[in-house]
């Protein structure tokens, strides 16, 4: 089980670094953005089993996937979900990438599709 959260973990860093580099210097939200992602590795708790919120449920990972997008759009003035489907590619680049198994793979996907009401086209 730690191998999945540790795998889920560098994923979310991922998709939110990659975004946030981008945009580096525009203000500082993004510096702020930085600091919360890495609050957020710090409470899910990597190798420790003893974190507060622990990414170690595809559930959970998902929903730190939601509260960044929507962060993230409420500081563009966006509304949420408007950029859904550039960030499921981005995302879907990092877990196709990934060592997870495929159903984890696919059950990621399918959940973040189901969020967002995206159909399969």
């Amino acid at each position: 089980m730690v191998k999945i959260k540790l795998e889920l973990e560098g994923i979310y860093k991922n998709y939110c670094n990659d975004n946030l580099e981008g945009l580096r210097g525009e203000d500082e939200f993004i510096d702020m953005m930085f600091k919360f992602v890495e609050f957020r590795l710090y409470v899910s708790g990597g190798n420790e089993a003893s974190g507060c919120n622990s990414m170690e449920n595809i559930m959970i990972f998902l929903n730190e996937i939601f509260l960044y997008d929507n962060m993230m759009d409420d500081w563009s003035g966006q509304y949420r979900g408007d950029f859904c489907w550039e960030n499921f590619e981005a995302l879907e680049i990092l877990v196709n990438e990934s060592n997870l198994e495929e159903n984890i793979k696919k059950e990621i996907l399918d959940g973040y599709r189901k969020e967002y009401g995206m159909n399969e086209e």
